[in-house]
């Protein structure tokens, strides 16, 4: 079943900068946000844990917002209720973030939005199971990246890499540093429910309290990506080991959550604990990264990073900073 993809530039001054994306059909289409995170090249942070941390060399675009249930509904609706691929969720409402699909099955979402649209696969499924584990792509699949084993170079649209995470996360491009926080500042910013006001995020609340609407999930990042503290822990493509080379392994989640300290929030918090890859979590959702195939030949990587680089020749292994001026 193929669907339609629909682009809708969101500034008429920079039609690059964020985009609107429409995947799926009638009923069951939906729209997802895309924001672009530029400053190619931009340099590592050095003072974190992971060390070092956030160094893109080429062009992307993060999503604006977390995945939100009705995303997921919308997935599920185009194969019907008793096919295999169908993805766990919780019903917390409609624009909630969609929690509880495990990264195996985060990564068989992503490749849909890729398949429908008339793109390739961004991970290798040999089995139908919707839970079941990747494969590594081989020397001889189109697309195969030494760099990165989990990802198709191929690929539009991923699960974002640490480095990708991190950089729309706490990277400003306008000073060329990084902050403590995803709200752009070195303070931590205030805990509440729900809102969009200036230098807050959703944490430290009741854990029996529902999460904020992906719209509602606190102030933006310099970038202008929301949520990325605070609301849902989110999967990273990333494994914990930083090397992309073994498919049971656990994955990296970032970000904290709802109920979740500032530590959890802060660019040196390291990033654990870890999620493994099968693991339904009520407490974990994610987002979606998309790397345009313009930006390929454009990617170099990085020195300082070792193990687990992008698309395009840097996926970068998920590494962790903050602003230090």
């Amino acid at each position: 079943m193929l669907t339609s993809l629909v682009i809708t530039a969101i500034s008429s001054s920079d039609s690059a900068s964020a985009e609107v994306v429409t995947f799926g059909s009638g009923l069951n289409a939906f729209t997802m946000d895309f924001t672009a995170i530029g400053s190619l090249g931009n340099a590592a942070d050095t003072t974190g844990s992971p060390n070092p941390a956030g160094a893109v060399s080429y062009a992307y675009k993060m999503g604006t917002y977390e995945v939100s249930e009705d995303m997921i509904t919308k997935y599920n609706a185009n194969f019907g209720t008793a096919n295999s691929l169908v993805i766990t969720k919780d019903s917390r409402g409609v624009d909630k973030p969609a929690t509880s699909a495990s990264w195996n099955e985060a990564a068989r979402y992503v490749n849909w939005l890729n398949t429908s649209t008339g793109g390739v696969k961004a991970y290798k499924f040999t089995t139908d199971g919707v839970n079941d584990n990747i494969a590594l792509w081989s020397p001889g699949d189109l697309g195969y990246d030494a760099a990165n084993l989990f990802r198709n170079s191929l690929a539009t649209y991923v699960l974002p890499s640490i480095d990708e995470w991190y950089k729309a996360a706490y990277y400003d491009p306008n000073t060329s540093t990084y902050f403590d926080y995803a709200n752009g500042s070195n303070t931590a910013p205030t805990a509440v429910a729900s809102g969009t006001a200036p230098n807050t995020a959703v944490y430290f609340q009741p854990f029996g309290q529902i999460q904020a609407d992906i719209t509602q999930a606190g102030s933006l990042s310099p970038f202008g990506i929301m949520g990325l503290g605070g609301n849902v822990w989110e999967w990273q493509e990333t494994e914990h080991d930083l090397l992309n080379d073994t498919v049971s392994s656990n994955r990296r989640i970032r970000g904290g959550g709802w109920a979740n300290s500032r530590s959890d929030l802060k660019s040196t918090s390291g990033g654990s604990p870890f999620g493994a890859a099968d693991e339904n979590l009520s407490f974990i959702g994610f987002r979606v990264a998309s790397v345009s195939s313009a930006a390929a030949p454009a990617a170099v990587p990085e020195p300082g990073s070792f193990a687990v680089l992008s698309l395009m020749g840097v996926a970068g292994w998920w590494n962790r900073g903050r602003k230090k001026k």
